[in-house]
């Protein structure tokens, strides 16, 4: 005894509200579990026993009922005129069998039928080799085959059996026409075949979570397992069973469930133990809010704190001057923020330097005046030899490279940038022999706004190499909008090539080319306009594909 309470002196404060806390509430907890737990077992038990002896009597009650219902039908089958002169009656004409079978037999067979829809189909076994009439009469050798046929023959009463094909059928000799004053059975049997799924259905419901079956004289005529306990592993002998009286005709109806589940907290023990246990939960409440306000007034300032954090609030401050080490760790965790805004901030700045940095790197592999002066000269030369299609060429490549070069700055005016791209469209024009048409759709309000170089010429690019060029069945078209709705402006540009396949189209943006492709666009937008901002492609395979994007009227 003395080691523990050494052990609990010698622990931290932090620890010993935590013993404390645990040990205040697993105590009665313990106590509570134990006393509901046997409680709760034993008043579960007898009352999921009676629900079970109820419900077996009410199986038997409905059962009965059914069994009843069709025994009296086959009963009165049985000893009706038309049912008894079918197979005594010594046909004088054919006719008149037919008469017989058609207007009398049939009606009747089709009326019982029709008001029991449980009812698959009445048979009389005639024994009469030459009587036979569809499903409806047959002869009876086709039963004397049968191997229960012997139990049968002595019976005076209706018989139950279950069919190879899974029918229940109930079979009942027909009195003798030609004896009277005692009941004489002829060797001539009526069979009612019943769907077993509509007969059980009264069954069903009975109780929850059970298995039942219903036997008689060796053969299973029924058996329902309830979807709840179907596929779980029970242990042996771990099923409480219930089995009823038997019936009139010697079924037996057992109901079983599995032990386990009887075990389940009875609803009046639940009330108790929720009662209690809610009682505890609030004492250990109490006592710990009290120790923790008193204790963790700090703790609780940093988790506030850290949450914010973890929200992404980057701006918020916290400060201790207390030397302990809650203060130390306080004053460490401000200092990892203020680290952690520098290196976001430095992080973006990189970023956006680095974008800088291959636009620019881009453009300096052209000597632009080199290149101008070589197509001007182009120029003249075709002029002076009246070469108009080479003029044109050089004219439009000396406006591409101008407004994509654009002096090494990053920014250019909107009407450079659809200067930049139709000039460009033009030149793969020409070099392609015109097997693509381009419509334009031109806002004539833009705005004289300036947006990043290069945002449209490689979606153009791509529209035309990987969607129109390699699509050989059909002529390219290409459609290129740019419009200003509200205070954005919106850029489309769509193309009948090839199209994407859907789980490549993430990829797209994700992905870094080995030219200046849609990655690079997609982040240059981002990072100038926001996260919000950037290119959205839809496309549908052998069909089309659409590349839409907007940016602000006034650059944030």
């Amino acid at each position: 005894m003395n080691h523990l309470l050494n052990f609990y002196l010698n622990l931290k404060y932090k620890s010993k509200l935590i013993f404390t806390c645990i040990l205040v509430g697993l105590i009665p907890l313990i106590l509570l579990g134990v006393f509901c737990y046997y409680q709760t077992i034993s008043l579960l038990l007898d009352r999921e026993k009676s629900a079970l002896s109820l419900a077996v009597g009410t199986a038997y009650n409905s059962l009965s009922y059914q069994v009843k219902t069709y025994e009296n039908l086959i009963s009165y089958l049985a000893h009706s005129e038309t049912i008894v002169e079918v197979p005594s009656r010594d046909y004088q004409s054919v006719m008149e069998k037919f008469e017989l079978l058609n207007y009398e037999y049939d009606v009747l067979i089709k009326d019982i039928s029709t008001q029991h829809p449980e009812i698959s189909q009445i048979t009389l076994y005639a024994d009469r080799a030459d009587l036979c009439h569809g499903s409806q009469l047959r002869p009876l050798a086709d039963l004397e085959e049968e191997s229960w046929y012997a139990t049968l023959a002595d019976a005076a009463r209706p018989i139950w059996h279950l069919d190879k094909e899974g029918y229940l059928c109930l079979f009942q000799k027909i009195p003798s026409p030609f004896i009277s004053y005692v009941t004489s059975y002829s060797n001539h049997v009526l069979c009612i075949r019943l769907r077993p799924k509509q007969f059980f259905d009264v069954l069903a419901g009975i109780s929850s979570d059970y298995h039942l079956s219903v036997t008689g004289g060796g053969e299973t005529f029924y058996e329902f397992t309830e979807e709840s306990i179907i596929g779980n592993s029970y242990p042996h002998g771990g099923w409480t069973t219930e089995t009823s009286s038997p019936l009139s005709n010697n079924w037996i109806v057992t109901l079983e469930k599995p032990f386990i589940l009887l075990a389940a907290p009875a609803n009046r023990m639940i009330g108790i133990i929720l009662m209690i246990t809610l009682v505890c939960i609030f004492l250990i409440y109490i006592v710990s809010s009290f120790l923790s306000e008193f204790f963790a007034q700090k703790v609780n300032l940093l988790l506030s704190t850290m949450l914010q954090v973890e929200k992404g609030n980057l701006s918020t401050h916290i400060h201790d001057d207390c030397p302990d080490e809650m203060g130390k760790l306080t004053n460490s965790f401000q200092h990892m923020i203020e680290e952690l805004n520098r290196l976001v901030v430095a992080d973006y700045k990189n970023k956006f330097i680095l974008k800088e940095t291959q636009l620019m790197a881009l453009q300096a592999q052209i000597n632009p005046h080199f290149l101008y002066n070589c197509l001007s000269q182009i120029n003249s030369k075709a002029l002076l030899n009246h070469q108009a299609e080479i003029s044109l060429m050089a004219q439009l490549l000396s406006t591409f490279y101008r407004t994509t070069l654009n002096k090494g700055k990053s920014e250019t005016l909107l009407v450079n940038e659809i200067k930049n791209v139709k000039a460009y469209i033009d030149i793969q024009r020409i070099l392609n022999d015109n097997v693509f048409d381009v419509a334009y759709q031109i806002d004539e309000n833009l705005p004289k706004q300036e947006v990043p170089n290069l945002l449209l010429q490689p979606l153009v690019e791509n529209a035309i190499v990987h969607g129109i060029l390699p699509n050989k069945k059909r002529h390219g078209n290409l459609f290129l909008t740019v419009s200003l709705v509200n205070d954005h402006i919106h850029f489309t540009v769509m193309d009948n090539g090839l199209g994407i396949l859907p789980e490549k189209i993430p990829l797209l943006t994700q992905t870094q080319s080995a030219g200046y492709g849609l990655k690079n666009v997609h982040e240059r937008l981002q990072l100038t306009y926001g996260g919000e901002y950037g290119l959205k492609i839809n496309s549908i395979p052998n069909e089309s594909t659409m590349i839409t994007f907007t940016i602000p009227l006034q650059k944030r």
